[in-house]
């Protein structure tokens, strides 16, 4: 099925379009186009697991603390990520829970070819398109 994701210049920000056969690979693409604003992610070796759980309200509550969630483990455990595989994306009766794998190794600036900090993902121009065999996500990151 087909995925992938493409960039939009916006001014100080950058708007992608993501795209997937479902939402819970749609979640996936917005995590590695992400990455892929904020260095090359080609050069992260998939080598240390880390586990991420977030909520939202709705699924665009969701969507930002997800990569959010992503922007902040750089800091937090020092490494960058590669890999992105959500094991469950379901409704609940307080909104969306989120739990998935993000995979990479500890930041090494001789290796990996950093590109642009990530401040933020905001909630401006955000869409989430559901339709039968594609969802689209559209979302803004503070550069």
């Amino acid at each position: 099925m087909e995925r992938g994701f493409k960039y939009h210049d916006h001014t100080a920000d950058i708007t992608i379009e993501c795209w997937a056969p479902d939402l819970t690979d749609a979640f996936e693409q917005a995590a590695l186009a992400t990455f892929e604003v904020i260095l090359d992610t080609s050069t992260v070796k998939p080598q240390e697991t880390t586990e991420v759980l977030v909520s939202g309200t709705d699924l665009e509550e969701l969507l930002v603390e997800w990569i959010g969630e992503l922007i902040a483990l750089i800091d937090i455990n020092g490494l960058f990520y590669s890999e992105f595989h959500v094991d469950r994306l379901e409704a609940t009766l307080d909104g969306y829970v989120l739990e998935a794998r993000a995979l990479g190794e500890k930041i090494d600036h001789e290796r990996h070819d950093t590109r642009t900090e990530v401040k933020a993902m905001t909630y401006a121009d955000m869409k989430i398109i559901q339709e039968p065999n594609r969802t689209t996500l559209w979302f803004t990151l503070d550069l």
